[in-house]
């Protein structure tokens, strides 16, 4: 098994269960988890059609040397909600002092 494919199977299977994880109760966590939340799902859902997209190609289109269809099909579903969880993470407002 290649590391694209185990990154595809990774982020197929173990990104839903993850955000799944993290979505529940989301209203009781704080805002950087709620962004990340955010984030992660957004970047999963782009994953999803870039991967459908990159995926559809026909084999005749192929090239021996065909790396950004294996980028896109392949590493889109773990690194772009990894990617969004940091943005929106990063993104969330900081809690004024008279929140705390």
């Amino acid at each position: 098994m290649t590391a694209g494919i185990t990154a595809m199977l990774v982020g197929i299977l173990i990104m839903p269960a993850a955000l799944l994880w993290l979505g529940h109760r989301l209203r009781r966590r704080s805002a950087r988890v709620r962004g990340a939340f955010w984030g992660a799902m957004t970047g999963h859902v782009a994953a999803i059609i870039l991967g459908m997209t990159f995926g559809m190609i026909p084999p005749e289109e192929w090239m021996p040397d065909d790396r950004m269809r294996g980028a896109f099909a392949l590493w889109s579903f773990l690194v772009l909600p990894l990617v969004g969880g940091v943005i929106g993470w990063l993104r969330a407002p900081s809690p004024s002092p008279r929140d705390l």
